[in-house]
């Protein structure tokens, strides 16, 4: 699939919305979760939530902000936020938070008057979705979109290489001795040993969401619409897009699913964002009209 290049950013920059920030209750500890809002003038239109990856935020990266240009255009709310996982809060994320902060965010979309809703997770991002409505089955999510959902346990497997199996036992080792807040050295982001272990242990939730050498089993409970996208150029395969997407299309059981390969695509997919966004947008206008 060949979309066509935008221009890159090079002035200012700015879209009409709201700065909001709403509650997240886990174990009954309430965190507010930053988040920009830019809803419709008609009351109850469907809403798109965008769930960033690991390291970043609501706000950042051309991707997002081409979402905001576009969903207005095309009928959509849309509602980016930061999870737990916003910038350093990846060091020592506990995955299973994630579902707090998902909720928290169908809960705002509920007060806002937004019955349909659909998620688009990034990288890290498609992991948290596909988990939540695994658990969930909401029925007023009208779709997933992943983004880049690429297997974090193969692409650190293969990061380490010889050395994986040693920073493996390390890290349990040093979870055993109550010590799991320290930093694991030479990884692409910043973890702690406890962190690290819930991409690196084969058996955690988070690693197996999207294990392509595995049996996906989150990903095969999800029956609602998915669109699943991967870039030629993704720098984070460890086996050829072409071939995770094979994978998913096998294996996935939702009722409508659809699959794309951007050419000359990377796992931002930069150059295309305006494109790629207005594309989502119209697969996400049939399923939630």
């Amino acid at each position: 699939m060949k979309l066509q290049e935008n221009q890159p950013l090079t002035t200012d920059w700015a879209a009409p919305g709201q700065l909001v920030a709403f509650p997240a209750e886990d174990r009954k500890k309430i965190r507010m979760l930053d988040a920009f809002y830019r809803p419709t003038t008609r009351r109850g239109a469907p809403l798109l939530v965008f769930v960033h990856g690991m390291g970043s935020n609501f706000y950042r990266s051309q991707l997002k902000k081409a979402f905001i240009d576009v969903a207005l255009e095309t009928g959509w709310g849309i509602l980016s936020f930061n999870n737990r996982g916003a910038e350093r809060g990846t060091e020592d994320e506990r995955f299973s938070q994630c579902l707090a902060d998902l909720d928290a965010a169908v809960a705002f979309a509920r007060r806002r008057g937004h019955r349909r809703l659909v998620f688009i997770g990034h990288s890290t991002g498609c992991q948290k979705i596909v988990y939540w409505q695994s658990l969930r089955c909401a029925r007023q999510v009208a779709g997933l979109v992943l983004l880049a959902p690429a297997d974090d346990y193969a692409i650190t497997r293969q990061h380490f290489g010889r050395r994986f199996d040693a920073k493996v036992a390390w890290a349990r080792k040093m979870v055993a001795q109550g010590k799991g807040h320290q930093p694991v050295q030479g990884l692409y982001e910043r973890f702690t040993a406890k962190r690290f272990l819930s991409i690196a242990n084969a058996r955690a939730t988070e690693a197996n969401i999207f294990r392509y050498a595995g049996p996906l089993t989150h990903f095969r409970r999800v029956r609602c619409p998915m669109l699943a996208v991967f870039g030629e150029l993704e720098e984070f395969a460890v086996i050829p897009p072409a071939d995770m997407l094979a994978i998913l299309r096998r294996k996935t059981r939702a009722r409508d699913f659809a699959d794309w390969l951007i050419e000359d695509a990377n796992h931002s997919f930069k150059g295309c964002e305006l494109a790629l966004a207005r594309a989502v947008c119209s697969w996400a206008g049939k399923r939630a009209p």
